[in-house]
This record gives structure tokens, sequence and C-alpha cells, in this order.
């Protein structure tokens, strides 16, 4: 019998067998997993990684349990082998779109995304100015979306629209609905004050013929302030008339309303005021004189009243911007005339006494004079001159002949002077005017007067045609 050890060794050796055969599975598989590849598969543009031994794109698509419609778009195609350690593969399924033009609507099968691709499987060209809708929305507004597959596409046909913008001819195409929509899709911004023909809100429905004048800036200088702001008028007033600015009256413009717009874009506005005034100045009344048989002489008094009159001037006064720039009289009158004051004289006459220190004496008429004094030596007249020392009224000048202002006291007139005496009325004097006396002296007995004091005209009294009634 054989020992217990070796009934083992065949449990042994078939468990070992066992375990090669394992290990060469495990190996087998760890090769044949080391031996594939990874291949992005992208299906309308969504991307997923996938290990596979697959050798061809068709091959990785089955496996996937994709398989291609005839009109789909494979790449590479099914049958090429894939090259490399990794591989893209990259399906775009076909979807129906319609297509719609002006004149006609068609359906097109299509993988492709872009928009002209699909236009041009399905025969339709694209010119200038055209406008292509893709689901309603813009091709701009479809690049957040690449990869959406159209449904609708709708075509619409630009028009051609002659364009002349200030003087230089061009031609744009656009299927805008309007002028302005379409000026904005060429890149053409339109500014504040443009002249545009035909209106920007004007309908395109066909070939159109618009004109544009670009605006210039303008400064327009106001009382108060400056308004910026830019015009393509012809004239300063139409720019003006554009900025809601009225000249009103005599209001005006530098330039003037009617001349083109200046090259350095400055403007100013002058408002224009006329005012009229009426100034009025008080007319002096005049004094007239009339005697009255009941006062005496050198008394006065009012018969009538004077009253001050009334002048007018009627002024018109221009104002530029709120300042005065001109004043001119339009005509002058007497809105009341002055009434003249009429002041009575005395003309009665009383003769009085007085005593003095050469005793008494009988006068008819007292005045208070400004008295000075003179010699021959003194009256200015040289020691040679025939008339030195001689009176105006010829007598040999002495003590007791006085100047006076013959206008009022006649040569020959008596009077007398308290502290100087006696005196004629015998001379004149350049400067000896109204109530104003110069006393004679001769050279050795002379006395400087310079004061007033009371002068009495001495009796007879004088015949009254004779008699200055009135002194100054």
């Amino acid at each position: 019998m054989l020992p217990q050890r070796w009934l083992y060794i065949p449990i042994i050796a078939r468990a070992w067998r066992y375990v090669v055969a394992l290990l060469g599975a495990v190996g087998l598989a760890a090769l044949y997993q080391a031996s594939g590849r990874n291949v992005e598969v992208v299906v309308d543009g969504r991307p997923l990684v996938l290990h596979t031994h697959a050798r061809t794109s068709g091959a990785v698509l089955r496996e996937l349990g994709i398989f291609p419609g005839e009109q789909d778009a494979l790449s590479p195609s099914a049958s090429i082998a894939l090259v490399g350690s990794a591989a893209t593969v990259e399906l775009r399924t076909a979807h129906p779109v319609l297509v719609q033009a002006p004149s006609s609507s068609v359906w097109q099968a299509s993988p492709d995304r872009r928009v002209e691709n699909i236009l041009d499987a399905a025969g339709v060209s694209l010119y200038p100015g055209d406008t292509v809708l893709v689901d309603g929305l813009s091709p701009r507004q479809l690049a957040a979306r690449p990869w959406d597959a159209p449904r609708l596409i709708q075509l619409q046909n630009g028009h051609p629209i002659e364009l002349r913008i200030d003087g230089v001819s061009s031609t744009i195409f656009s299927s805008a609905p309007t002028l302005a929509e379409a000026l904005w899709e060429n890149g053409l911004t339109l500014y504040e004050g443009d002249a545009i023909r035909p209106a920007p809100e004007s309908r395109l429905s066909g070939p159109l013929q618009a004109e544009i004048t670009r605006s210039r800036p303008l400064q327009i200088a106001l009382a108060g302030g400056e308004l910026s702001t830019r015009s393509a008028a012809v004239t300063v007033g139409q720019a003006l008339a554009e900025t809601g600015i009225a000249l009103l009256g005599l209001d005006y413009s530098l330039p003037d309303s009617n001349q083109p717009l200046p090259s350095n874009g400055r403007v100013r506005v002058v408002r224009v005021l006329e005012v009229i005034q009426v100034e009025q100045e008080p007319l002096p009344f005049t004094t007239t004189y009339q005697p009255v048989d009941t006062l005496e002489i050198d008394q006065r008094s009012v018969v009538q009243a004077g009253a001050y009159g009334v002048s007018a001037r009627r002024i018109r006064v221009r104002l530029e911007d709120g300042g005065e720039v001109a004043r001119v009289v339009e005509g002058e009158w007497i809105a009341q005339q002055p009434q003249d004051q009429i002041t009575g004289y005395g003309t009665q006459i009383q003769v009085r006494s007085v005593a003095t220190d050469d005793g008494g004496l009988e006068y008819w008429r007292a005045v208070q004079m400004y008295a000075t004094s003179y010699s021959a030596s003194r009256a200015g007249v040289s020691l040679d001159s025939p008339s030195f020392g001689i009176t105006a009224s010829g007598k040999p000048l002495t003590k007791g002949l006085v100047a006076i202002d013959r206008s009022l006291i006649p040569f020959g007139t008596r009077m007398y002077v308290s502290g100087y005496g006696f005196a004629e009325a015998a001379d004149t004097g350049g400067g000896v005017k109204g109530r104003w006396i110069d006393l004679g002296y001769d050279d050795d007995n002379y006395v400087p007067w310079s004061r007033y004091v009371t002068v009495y005209f001495l009796t007879p009294v004088p015949s009254p045609d004779s008699i200055v009634w009135i002194f100054p």
C-alpha cells in the first residue's frame, strides 16, 4: 500500500493544470484588451469615446448599434481602415430641410449643417443682399448653436439700392424691410441731422434710388449758453429751423439766415427787443413883471404863481441779448405848457428922512449895495494917457464921484453913502455891475472899501421915466 503523501500527488497535478489554464486565459484577455484602441465617435456633434478592436468606421458604428443611411455622411467612409492608436469617426445623419425661396419651395434631405451647402445642394444660389433665415433666426443668431440641424431655410432676395452720399455714388443690396435697416446692414450709419431721401422708414419692395447728405457739427450760440447739434441744411436759417430755433421779429443770426453754413460750424443767434420809452423833463417858467402902484418902490409881490411845464420825448431803445445797443429819439412834444409867474413891483415913492454924520437928509429910495473904492492911480490907466484921472462922464475923478452900473443908475444921480458922504453917479467900470458901487477918491485921500452899505438916493425925485424900478 502506497504511503499517504503519494495519494495527493494526482490531485495537486490536476489543480496546477487548472491554475496554468486560468493564468493563460487572463493573459490572453489582457493581451486582447491591450491590442484595442480608443475611438472618438461624434454623432451629429455629440462625442463619445469607444474602446474597440474594430478596424473600420462602419464596424465601430455597428458595435454601437448605429447603421448609417444612404444620405448620412460618414467620415471616414465605412470601409476605410482606421489608422493610428487613436481615431475619430464622425457621423452626420441626414435630416429633411424645407428650403423656401421667393419663387419656389423644395424639400432637401441633407446631413450638412452649413446653410450655404444645403442651399447649393438644393440648387438655390445666393446673391449680394439676399437674406437667409434658418428656423426663423439669422445665421449670426445660429452661431451659438452650430450643431442644431436646420429644419426650415427661408431665402429673401435682396434689392439693389443706388445710393449717392455727398455726391459719391455706389450700389448696395439688401432684403431688409426698410431703407434704414438696409443701410445699417451695409455698415452705413445715419447721424443726427443727416438729410436722406426718401425717408429712412421707406419700405423696400424693389430697386430704389436714395441720396444722403451728411450733416456737419454745428455750435449755435444763444443768450445764456450754446447748443451743439448737427445739420445738413443748405442755409443757416434752415439749420436753425431744424433745431427748433425761430428768429422772431427783429432777431437775426450771424452769419445771416440766408447764408450757407459757415466752414467753422459756429452760428450766433441774437435776440432783439425794441422798447418804447417816454421820458419827461420839467420846463421852467418865466417871470414877468408888472407895476403895482399900491406897493412902495423896491417891494415885490406875486400876482400870479408860476408853474413848471412838461416836455416829453418818445425814445426807441434797442436791446440785443438783453443789453442796450442803441437809443433813438423818435419825437418830442410839450405835454404841458409852463405857466409864467407874474411879479408885481412897487411904483409908489415915499420921501423919507434919515439922520447922518452930515446932518438930516431926505431920500426917496434906499438900496443895499456892495462898495469898493478907487483913485486915479488905481484905475488901471497909465499916467501919460489923456484919460488918466477922467471919469466916463468927463469930470476929473475926485472924492464924491462914484462909478455905478448905468443900466440901473443914470449919471448925475445924487446919493449919500454912510461913511463916505455925498456921492454923484459920474463914472463906470468894467466890473461894476448890478448892486455894486465904486467910491472915488483922490490919490492923497484914498480909503479902501470892501463891504455892503446902504445907498440913499436923495431928493428931488426924478421923473418916473428915468427911474429903473427893478434892481436885480
